[in-house]
This record gives structure tokens, C-alpha cells and sequence, in this order.
């Protein structure tokens, strides 16, 4: 895996070498821009220096005679000269080798010139220009005095580059110099900005395996609050998850606890039995203690399939009319039994498509008719409308049962909870089911009294796709 530290450092180091090479290309391109003026005016200074010497004509022969002996003896003239700055003297005496000169007269003969000043092989240009002397580039000034005697000023192009590169090289090394310890110095800072993120860890590591308490964020950098937030916001979804399941745990075992005390009950009734008819009535009650256990298993197993979360990721297009009169054509041999007859009435027009999932929304229909089956007289009618409000669906299942008090229509959604007086057998789980279906599919549960003054009206609104798309985003 790759290191956060040495991400960091390599391209800081890597973005500082791009810099620096930038700066060197500048450094060099201006540095020559900025030296060669100098250079040249060093040139026309020189040529303008020998012309004042030169001016007057009466003592212009004896002048350059005197000029031609003295610059035999200049650069061995210095070496006595006291110099300031002993370290640079090599420098100097170079810098004097760099600059030759040569003196005509209006006829063109040569009156005088530096030691190494070189042969010239054709004329040179007026002013500033380049020339090649024996395979060696010069860099040239010419100056035609008054007099029309010529000065013609030399300097080599390799010194004109030593003085230029000099002048850049050691401000390059300099620079390269820098990068060690700035690679160090960015070490150093962004290990001392990532202890935070080791304290974390550590933190998490030493935890408990139940310890689901939220990371403190006061010494958590900035940059890394919204994973740790993240990871906090995973802790809180576990521990609902943990505390879900374990309530659901405590509350099977309750629920299955007193069915399989009644079986035990009615076996030991049995042993104590001596004729068949009463055996038989205890074996009745015993397969209905069974049927109602075997109820109760599948209820649990069905609400552990529907919890929060479980199913988010299996949602998808389908049609709400299709499960509706499925459902009602499973459960029809059931109430015909009792005579109850099912209608549906689908007033939608068009496709009923929600986002959902199919099994979770089928179990929904099938309990919401079971327990009006269930709860209904014999010979009478058990509605389920199917509507389109705004941009909502609308199922309705009406009964002509019993009904729910309005005092405890909340309650019923409770696990196990059933109304004192029932006198249908059941487990308390099915509108528990129902309820966790509903906020599932970020949907609505209403209960009502029928319109006829008797009976149940439930009503289930579910949000068109547009709209679960937009909350599940």
C-alpha cells in the first residue's frame, strides 16, 4: 500500500526539481540577456579610453609608441598590485587576458595592440559583431575616431561565456544544495501532520470489539474529518444493527417460549389420557400448537428479512397493480373458506411502476389481507383499492371487522403487541411486518374506520420513482 509520507514528500520534491530547473532556464536566459550589455559596454569604454589617450595628433605616434611598450608588461604589472578579496584574484588576472585591442592609423598600418590581440583576416565590422579568427569566435567593437585612426576592441566568445556562466552555475549549485535538506525539512512537517491520523488508528485499534462510540474529532485534521465522520456514521448503523438484533433475539425467544410451553403441556395431558377420544382432543391441540408455532417461526423469519438496510440494495422497477392481484389470487382459496369474498379495484391508468423490492412489497399485500381474512366475519367483502394521488400510490384494504380502538392504532405496530380480547390467534407481528416494509420504501401507514362505521380501512401511500429516487440518492 502506498505511503501517504512518501506520496506527499515525492512530489513535493519532484514539483520543487520542476521549479528549480524553471528557475535555472530563466536564471541562465536572463543572466546572458543581462551580462552581455555589460560586457559590450566594458568594450566601447576600452575603445573610448584608448581614442581619449590617442587625441592629439602631434603626440599620437609617441602615445602609442608608449601604449605598445606598457601593455607588453601589463598582466605581469598586476600580480604586484594589492588586491582585496585574495580569494577571486585567479578570477582577476583571467578577467585581464579577456579583453586585446589594436590601434590603426588612417593609412591602416598598425600603431599599436595588446599582446594577444589575434590576426585579423579580413576587415571587421563598424561597431558591435562577431568574427571567426583562426577556428576561434571573437566578439568585436570598432571605433573610427576623428582622426580616422581605428580601434578595434576583442574578446573571445569562450570567456564572454565563462563570465556569464560563472555568474549562474554558482547560484545553481546553491540551489541544488537546498533540496536535501528541504526534503528532510518536508519530511519532518508532514510526519508531524500525520500523527493525528496514527492517534486515530491507534485509537480504533485498542478499542473493545463492542465499542461502537463515536471517534472524537477535536484533534482529527480537517482533511480527514469527513472519513471519520463516515466511520462514526458506521459505528451508529451498527450499533442500531446490534441492539436491533438482539431485541429481536430476546423477543423470539419470548414469543417462541409459550407456544413450546403449551405443546409440553398438552403432551404431558396426553400421557395422563386413558381413552382415545380424549388423546385425540389433546393431539388436536398439540397440531394446533404446532400450526401456530410454525406461524410464529415464519413471521420472524419474515420480519429478519425486511429489516432496515437488508433489502436497499435489491430495489428495482415493478408494476405495484401486478403484486396487488397476485397476492389476492393467492389468498382467495383461503377466503372462500369463509365465505369472504376479495375485490380489487385498480384505478390506475397506465403502468403503476414503484421502486421497490418485490418480495418485501408482496409480503406487505399478503399480511395486510391475511389479517383482514383473519379478523372478518364470514359473508362479507374485503376491498383493495389501488389509486394514484399526486405522486404518490394509494393502496386501501378494507375490512368489516372488528376494527382497532383509535387509542391503539399506534400500538399495534408494536412487535408482539395484540389487542386484549382478540380472539384470533396470531403472533403480533404481522402489522410490525407491514410497518417496516412501508419505511422501507420511505412510505406512509394510516389506520382508519371503515366508511360504513365497521371494520378496518388501512391505508399504505408509496412514493411514484422520481421521488424514491431522490431519497435514496
Amino acid at each position: 500500500m502506498r505511503s501517504i509520507r512518501q506520496f506527499l514528500v515525492a512530489n513535493l520534491l519532484i514539483g520543487v526539481l520542476f521549479a528549480t530547473n524553471l528557475a535555472i532556464l530563466s536564471n541562465l536566459y536572463f543572466g546572458y540577456k543581462t551580462i552581455r550589455p555589460h560586457l559590450d559596454a566594458q568594450m566601447v569604454i576600452m575603445a573610448y579610453s584608448l581614442d581619449a589617450f590617442l587625441q592629439d595628433d602631434v603626440f599620437a605616434n609617441q602615445h602609442a609608441s608608449r601604449l605598445r611598450d606598457k601593455v607588453k608588461h601589463y598582466t605581469t604589472s598586476i600580480q604586484s598590485t594589492p588586491y582585496d578579496d585574495q580569494a577571486y584574484i585567479e578570477e582577476l588576472h583571467r578577467s585581464l587576458d579577456t579583453i586585446q585591442f589594436k590601434i590603426f592609423n588612417r593609412r591602416g598600418e598598425l600603431i599599436a595592440r595588446s599582446p594577444d590581440a589575434p590576426q585579423l583576416n579580413k576587415p571587421t565590422p563598424l561597431g558591435f559583431g562577431s568574427s571567426m579568427i583562426n577556428q576561434e569566435k571573437w566578439r568585436t567593437f570598432q571605433l573610427v575616431t576623428k582622426q580616422n585612426r581605428r580601434i578595434v576592441i576583442f574578446q573571445p566568445h569562450h570567456a564572454r561565456l565563462y563570465i556569464e556562466e560563472n555568474a549562474n552555475i554558482k547560484a545553481i549549485i546553491i540551489i541544488l544544495l537546498t533540496i536535501p535538506p528541504l526534503g528532510l525539512f518536508l519530511w519532518v512537517i508532514i510526519s508531524r501532520s500525520l500523527v493525528s491520523i496514527g492517534e486515530a488508528s491507534d485509537e480504533i485499534k485498542r478499542r473493545e470489539h463492542n465499542n461502537l462510540n463515536s471517534i472524537s474529532l477535536s484533534r482529527v485534521p480537517t482533511e480527514i474529518q469527513p472519513l471519520i465522520i463516515e466511520i462514526n456514521s458506521l459505528f451508529d448503523r451498527l450499533h442500531s444493527n446490534f441492539m436491533r438484533e438482539s431485541r429481536f433475539a430476546a423477543d423470539a425467544a419470548h414469543e417462541l417460549k409459550t407456544p413450546l410451553a403449551a405443546l409440553k403441556t398438552h403432551v404431558q395431558v396426553a400421557q395422563s389420557m386413558r381413552t382415545a377420544k380424549d388423546i385425540k382432543g389433546c393431539l388436536d391441540k398439540i397440531n394446533q400448537g404446532v400450526d401456530r408455532a410454525n406461524h410464529t417461526i415464519d413471521q420472524l423469519l419474515t420480519l429478519s428479512r425486511t429489516m432496515p438496510d437488508v433489502h436497499m440494495n435489491a430495489h428495482a422497477l415493478i408494476q405495484l397493480s401486478q403484486i396487488v392481484k397476485q397476492v389476492v389470487a393467492e389468498q382467495a382459496p383461503t377466503a372462500l373458506k369463509r365465505d369472504i369474498s376479495l375485490s380489487v379495484d385498480d384505478q390506475i391508468a397506465g403502468d403503476s411502476l414503484i421502486f421497490g423490492h418485490e418480495v418485501a412489497l408482496q409480503t406487505l399485500v399478503s399480511n395486510l389481507v391475511d389479517n383482514a381474512i383473519r379478523y372478518s366475519p364470514e359473508n362479507t367483502t374485503i376491498s383493495l383499492i389501488l389509486s394514484a394521488i399526486d405522486d404518490r400510490y394509494q393502496l386501501q384494504v378494507i375490512d368489516q371487522g372488528p376494527g382497532i380502538p383509535e387509542s391503539l392504532r399506534e400500538r399495534v405496530f408494536e412487535r408482539f403487541y395484540r389487542v386484549v380480547g382478540t380472539q384470533q390467534t396470531g403472533t403480533g407481528l404481522g402489522l410490525n411486518i407491514v410497518h417496516q416494509i412501508v419505511q422501507l420504501h420511505k412510505g406512509d401507514i394510516q389506520l382508519s374506520t371503515s366508511e360504513s362505521g365497521n371494520g378496518l380501512t388501512v391505508t399504505v401511500t408509496l412514493p411514484k420513482p422520481q421521488d424514491i429516487h431522490t431519497v435514496t440518492e
